[in-house]
């Protein structure tokens, strides 16, 4: 017998080597091999169709837990990838704002600017981005404004990007300068991003699983094989895999892909006919 076998401590809980320096808590080990697990079945839902014949059959739960490991895994890069693409750009603005900016208060939901109005300030970075301050009521409308541009009036103030204005009010704000701002944002981010990136593709990737299970739905009619619902939908789920790969990919490089979202879809779709077609056809 192997001398280097696990074995459990006995009233401890741990999960020890006979070497003692070497002890871990026995919760700590089998998330590792959830980990390794975890990775072990991206890697091979992306490489090789033949896996899915392994696990369209699993219980549903399993199916949620790669679901959930796989989001976080998403939400953590990222975020982080944001953070390192627009991080320094974002500090770089906000101390130029602080250097460059009039004296702002917001007072019973009204902008107060310590300045003759209006005034037009310009960030001279890799991207132009027009500030306007007017209080007067000489402009009104962002749309006039090179974009991208912030327009900042007594009651409200605009954001334009690519011929789409948001619009806030004053009074919903609840900073009253532009360090508290700032200030919160560094702090906030990283909690904030990630949550916020989560949630929404553990609801965004459960929809396209359920949508991409009418292909699954499809090839197996043709056979005249009819499967539980739920296997539909964990096939359809895995090859989801592949797509998030190739969006993090992208995403690390910074570029703007117009037609991503399409090969996304696509990507998806093929994996999910071909994996359930690996499924279902006996070779």
């Amino acid at each position: 017998m192997s001398q280097h076998r696990l074995v459990v401590a006995p009233r401890s809980g741990l999960r020890r080597a006979p070497n003692k320096r070497h002890r871990i808590y026995e919760s700590e080990y089998l998330v590792l091999l959830l980990l390794v697990r975890f990775y072990r079945q991206v890697h091979s839902a992306v490489t090789d169709f033949s896996f899915y014949r392994t696990i369209f059959e699993q219980p549903l739960r399993h199916t949620f837990l790669y679901l959930l490991y796989l989001v976080t895994h998403f939400a953590a890069v990222l975020t982080l990838i944001y953070a390192w693409h627009y991080g320094p750009e974002f500090l770089e603005v906000s101390l130029w704002a602080q250097e460059n900016f009039p004296p702002l208060e917001v007072i019973d939901g009204q902008l107060r600017v310590d300045s003759e109005q209006p005034l037009v300030k310009k960030y001279p970075g890799k991207q132009l981005i027009t500030f306007v301050f007017d209080t007067t009521g000489t402009y009104q409308d962002p749309q006039q404004l090179e974009e991208p541009a912030f327009l900042f009036t007594q009651e409200e103030f605009y954001f334009r990007y690519r011929g789409q204005t948001q619009t806030y009010l004053w009074r919903d704000w609840p900073f009253q300068r532009v360090e508290d701002f700032t200030a919160v944002v560094k702090w906030a981010y990283f909690p904030t991003a990630f949550s916020l990136i989560l949630l929404y593709n553990i609801l965004v990737k459960t929809l396209w699983a359920l949508i991409l299970s009418s292909i699954g739905w499809m090839v197996t009619a043709r056979s005249g094989i009819r499967l539980p619902f739920q296997q539909y939908f964990t096939i359809a789920l895995y090859s989801l895999t592949p797509a998030i790969v190739i969006d993090l990919a992208v995403s690390m490089t910074g570029l703007e892909v117009s037609a991503f979202p399409f090969l996304y879809l696509i990507t998806a779709a093929i994996y999910t006919y071909l994996a359930t077609q690996k499924c279902v056809v006996v070779e």
